[in-house]
């Protein structure tokens, strides 16, 4: 769900904002904390692996900080494997994405809001299709 509202609030505000964020990233965590020590230091890992993976994309302004935060956000519900998964995935269909747009549209947009390859990539890997 909050996955979705980012896409949303991505799409028509140009934005994503931290209360569809904080609340899915303590979510994730605590989620995985009730399911036992061995999940939660999963999640963990998988949103820490998300954040330095995707730090030095951010630094190079490759993505937005709320694409990051979304991220790993994403990562609390997810293991170290699913996560670098999605991370790729989500790559891929950012490119498929910005080749489409150029092509159809024309021009050059400077950026693609990438929170739909986020949400994508998650359902992809999540629903067991990738």
């Amino acid at each position: 769900m909050f996955l979705t509202g980012a896409v949303f609030t991505d799409l028509f505000k140009d934005k994503i904002y931290n209360v569809w964020v904080v609340p899915g990233l303590f979510l994730g965590i605590g989620a995985n904390l009730i399911r036992g020590q061995e999940f939660f230091y999963e999640s963990i890992l998988a949103t820490g692996a998300a954040l330095l993976i995707l730090l030095p994309v951010y630094f190079f302004k490759g993505i937005a900080a709320g694409d990051v935060k979304l991220f790993m956000s994403a990562a609390s519900f997810l293991t170290v494997q699913d996560t670098l998964s999605c991370i790729l995935i989500s790559f891929l269909i950012a490119g498929v994405i910005s080749v489409a747009v150029i092509i159809l549209k024309r021009n050059k947009q400077r950026y693609i809001h990438f929170a739909v390859p986020i949400l994508m990539s998650v359902l992809f890997v999540a629903g067991g299709v990738l």
